[in-house]
């Protein structure tokens, strides 16, 4: 396979494609389901599968059983699975390339290959020249693809920000081993935490740039050296990725970092600031170019050693990475009025994660571990409070009677949870300080149906803590359908939250289209929190979208969503998102004290 032979990407769509080729002969269901659980679980690893499996840690990931454990072992022995080719054999192979396309399931891929498709650009040209439709294929569903495909083409394989954070840690652990190695940073859009990423870009600060250049080349992991000098080096891991390093002298190093950070707005702006100071700047330092009353002479550097010191000279305060994208970060450093962004250690407690509670037919997935195992992590993290919002049972599958027999039997499952934990915190007293004590709440994650109203009756809602409501299925529906459900959703009265408001899913797809104005507006209004998921592929809502809902007076919560313990680490991330969106403590409801939280809730 070359180049990041069985990637995370690859051993995905692999598993994949099984469960595809499984869908089509009709075979047992939950063998379909657990081929595409462990194709989630591995999609979602911050670390390599391959990696996991040869440090004899694969038990460990959560959707994956010993038959699978042994089929990819021999896969990572072999390169192939004969179990696999087995069970995918009869199945045009078109149809699995067809399966990447957002939208398409198997029928639809048969469907397709049946008509003759051979690959994705002759469906394209099919759909184009309205062949497609004259074969006798649906022009709705042939519409929906051609958009799909376009999706598809404009993802350009970029990293979502958890798993390019976690292959960077390990690189700038091995930068900081060097006794060479004076600091180390990751640059760009992973320094500024963009939601997706493109190849990894580390600085490091030395005297000896040569000998750390030979260092890193030699770092384990690196199929492929690039490109090597005396200051920088390119490499291609094993994974596929490639990794950047630039070497800077310790006295200009304030000056690399913050060039190599960007943005590029942020970088055209910053050097017009500097400009009108007499200055001009680079990755180099701050240089004297013009005559003005000053005891730096022209042409002269000025060292900069450190990012305060570049943005000191200028006469402001250093903007954080997040907010570097030249949207009046740069004037209010000026004004010394920069916002003091929401941080990790503000978050006091997770209210979306989903436990493995028995729902007989949930609507969605649910958690790989147990309510106790949640606490036990929350409290792990050193979190005051914790929410179990599982989903509830599918309103399709169970009738009204069942689900709100099976939500009040959870109800008191967790209501004796709680009488068995510790004395409850004192007000104000939240986590993060050693305690054991924790406070359980009790929520659940209910579907925004088709018309707006909601998964579960209004009964069962008001006896709970708090309710999530978000759009679970029509995520392509058009601008007014999405507003219009979401409007509803929030005109119901035991509604707190609005789960990953866009519905966006990270290299799969795109957000829905509302009239976000009027959501906004509504839930400034009516107090309805608005969610920012920490989940890897959606961090919803959107930077951009908390910063216009900030400027209409909105609430969020930083939320998980995790469906396995490990994965409640991710808040950090949402913190990110949070950050980008210019969001301060005061903004996020699980960053205020518990007497502050309590009553926004009316938690007893």
């Amino acid at each position: 396979m070359g180049e990041g032979k069985f990637s995370n990407r690859q051993v995905v769509k692999l598993l994949r494609s099984v469960a595809a080729a499984l869908t089509l002969k009709k075979t047992n269901p939950f063998q379909i389901r657990a081929y595409e659980n462990a194709a989630d679980s591995i999609e979602h690893l911050d670390s390599e599968i391959k990696d996991v499996w040869e440090e004899g840690k694969i038990d460990g990931v959560p959707g994956i059983g010993k038959n699978l454990q042994e089929h990819l072992s021999e896969l990572f022995k072999t390169g192939v699975v004969k179990h696999f080719e087995s069970l995918m054999r009869g199945v045009n192979p078109v149809i699995f390339d067809l399966l990447d396309i957002p939208g398409i399931g198997p029928k639809t891929a048969q469907e397709l290959a049946e008509l003759g498709i051979k690959d994705l650009n002759h469906l394209k040209s099919e759909i184009k020249s309205g062949e497609i439709i004259k074969k006798g294929f649906s022009g709705k569903i042939a519409e929906k693809i051609m958009s799909g495909l376009e999706e598809l083409s404009g993802r350009g394989g970029r990293m979502l920000l958890p798993y390019a954070s976690a292959q960077a840690q390990r690189i700038l652990a091995y930068l900081q081993k060097s006794p060479l190695v004076l600091k180390a940073d990751p640059l760009g859009s992973l320094r500024r935490q963009v939601a997706t990423i493109g190849d990894l870009d580390f600085s490091v600060s030395a005297k000896s740039s040569k000998e750390v250049v030979d260092y890193f080349i030699k770092m384990p992991g690196v199929s492929r050296i690039i490109d090597h000098g005396t200051n920088k080096a390119s490499v291609v891991l094993n994974s596929g990725l490639q990794a950047d390093l630039l070497v800077g002298e310790p006295g200009s190093y304030g000056a690399l970092l913050q060039h190599f950070t960007g943005s590029k707005n942020h970088n055209i702006h910053l050097r017009s600031i500097a400009n009108t100071k007499g200055y001009s700047l680079s990755e180099y330092g701050l240089k004297k170019v013009k005559s003005q009353k000053s005891k730096v002479k022209n042409g002269e550097v000025l060292p900069c050693k450190t990012e305060d010191d570049l943005y000191g000279i200028l006469g402001m305060e250093v903007p954080p990475p997040e907010i570097r994208e030249d949207t009046g970060e740069i004037e209010a450093a000026i004004a010394q009025k920069l916002p003091k962004l929401v941080g990790f250690k503000d978050i006091k407690g997770d209210l979306h994660t989903h436990s493995n509670f028995p729902m007989v037919s949930p609507s969605h997935g649910p958690g790989a571990n147990s309510i106790d195992e949640i606490i036990t992590k929350a409290r792990a993290l050193g979190y005051g409070y914790i929410g179990i919002s599982d989903h509830p049972p599918g309103f399709r599958t169970t009738t009204k009677d069942q689900i709100v027999k099976i939500l009040e039997k959870r109800t008191k499952v967790i209501q004796n949870l709680k009488k068995s934990l510790p004395a409850d915190l004192p007000d104000g007293s939240q986590g993060r300080q050693g305690t054991k004590s924790i406070r359980v709440l009790n929520g659940l994650e209910v579907d925004i149906l088709g018309d707006g109203s909601l998964s579960v009756p209004d009964e069962i809602l008001k006896t709970l803590d708090y309710c999530i409501a978000g759009i679970h299925s029509g995520h392509r529906g058009t601008k007014e359908q999405i507003t219009k459900r979401l409007v509803k959703a929030l005109g119901n009265p035991y509604v707190d939250i609005i789960s990953h408001p866009t519905n966006r899913l990270l290299n799969e797809r795109e957000s829905s289209e509302a009239d976000w104005e009027e959501i906004f507006k509504l839930c400034a209004k009516n107090q309805k929190i608005l969610e920012v998921n920490a989940y890897p592929n959606r961090l919803d809502l959107r930077d951009d979208l908390v910063r216009q809902a900030l400027s209409f007076g909105c609430k969020f919560i930083i939320d998980t969503d995790a469906h396995e313990v490990a994965q409640m680490e991710n808040m950090k991330f949402g913190v990110s998102v949070a950050r980008r969106g210019w969001a301060e403590g005061k903004d996020i409801i699980n960053s205020w004290d518990w007497t502050k939280f309590a009553k926004w809730f009316k938690i007893n």
